[in-house]
């Protein structure tokens, strides 16, 4: 399961290790036996979890991935 977060300050990166700063987006794994992952946007770009879309002349971030 995945989730999109807004950091608060306290949050570490687990692939890069970076404090993910307030009001940063953040992603939350959740994978097989109950392992949580946290991963910064930069690490979400790299793994392909997240990506950026064109909508009304805008560019947005988005986890949910097609």
């Amino acid at each position: 399961m995945r989730r999109g977060c807004i950091s608060l300050g306290e949050v570490q990166c687990d692939d890069c290790r970076r404090i993910i700063p307030y009001p940063e987006r953040y992603l939350i794994v959740e994978e097989t036996e109950g392992v949580v992952s946290h991963l910064c946007v930069d690490c979400c770009l790299k793994k392909g979890y997240a990506s950026y879309k064109q909508e009304k002349d805008e560019r947005v971030l988005t986890f949910f991935v097609e």
